[in-house]
């Protein structure tokens, strides 16, 4: 089997949200990913063809991108073997062996990506754990590997900034930012991927989430109410990061009480309140020392 000039190996899984993904040979013998996208449009065309001009190690290098009869979009990336964070993270025997300094090591990378991506006028919109890939052969013992190795994927939801197109755009519950919750896509800037790579740093680095319920309502009344509380075991430089990248105005009402315009008015000031720019980010990451305190025996039990 076939597609345009790839021969086809495999198929990843089942049919995902935006079409099938396949595991292929381009002519030249390198292995690539090829991804099917079933409903797409001119501008995911457009960003895709913008992305292959990019060419950063932490980015799944896209090669191709073509049409076929069959109405897909088909988006041809480079093959990255190795494993997600979030099946790292599920996986608590190879988690464990992880030392907390090494998510700080993949978020520098991960903004290294996200400066040339932001600098293109691209915004990710889906940066969470499943989309950080850590390379690494499958037998690696994972403890070992150079987590600066990262590469940041699945680029489908990304869009152009300022995004003004009306498109109501799904979001990752946990890791998406106020604005991108309440589908405000013109407020939707270089900070709200910050404001995700933050969310992910932090699930990965204390093993949960800053917003927990089994609710969504619930879930997302937290989210877009409260401000990212510092766990007594995180480091004080690291908490003043990733909470300064995750900031949000809080509402003085629920947002369903508020008009339009005073909605709009909360969330470019907690947008303003953020980091411009994934540089900003990465310098004062890279000043971090130990991302966990050193606590006595009790604190360690109750925290």
């Amino acid at each position: 089997m076939s597609i345009s000039k790839y021969e086809i190996l495999s198929r990843q899984g089942g049919k995902g949200k935006y079409g099938g993904i396949y595991i292929g040979m381009s002519p030249e013998g390198r292995k690539v990913s090829i991804k099917c996208v079933t409903h797409y449009t001119p501008v995911m065309e457009s960003l895709m063809r913008r992305l292959m001009a990019i060419d950063n190690p932490h980015i799944a290098k896209v090669i191709d991108v073509f049409k076929q009869d069959d109405g897909c979009l088909y988006i041809v990336r480079e093959y990255v073997e190795g494993i997600d964070m979030k099946t790292l993270f599920t996986d608590k025997s190879k988690y464990r062996k992880v030392e907390e300094r090494k998510f700080v090591d993949m978020g520098l990378s991960i903004l290294d990506a996200l400066e040339e991506v932001h600098a293109a006028g691209i915004i990710h919109r889906d940066i969470k754990p499943s989309n950080i890939i850590l390379r690494c052969k499958e037998d690696a013992a994972v403890a070992d590997v150079d987590f600066r190795d990262v590469v940041l994927i699945d680029f489908e939801q990304c869009s152009a900034y300022p995004d003004a197109s009306g498109v109501k755009s799904s979001f990752a519950l946990i890791y998406s930012p106020p604005e991108m919750l309440l589908k405000y896509n013109t407020l939707v800037t270089p900070s709200s991927d910050l404001y995700s790579l933050s969310i992910t740093m932090y699930h990965l680095i204390m093993g949960k989430t800053p917003y927990t319920d089994c609710n969504p309502e619930i879930l997302v009344n937290l989210m877009l109410t409260y401000p990212m509380k510092q766990p007594p075991r995180m480091a004080d430089d690291l908490y003043m990061i990733l909470s300064k990248a995750a900031y949000k105005e809080p509402f003085r009402l629920p947002p369903r009480r508020l008009s339009p315009q005073e909605i709009e008015q909360t969330l470019r000031m907690g947008v303003e309140g953020r980091y411009a720019t994934a540089a900003q980010m990465a310098y004062d990451m890279g000043h971090v020392g130990e991302p966990l305190k050193k606590l006595s025996w009790l604190k360690s039990l109750i925290s």
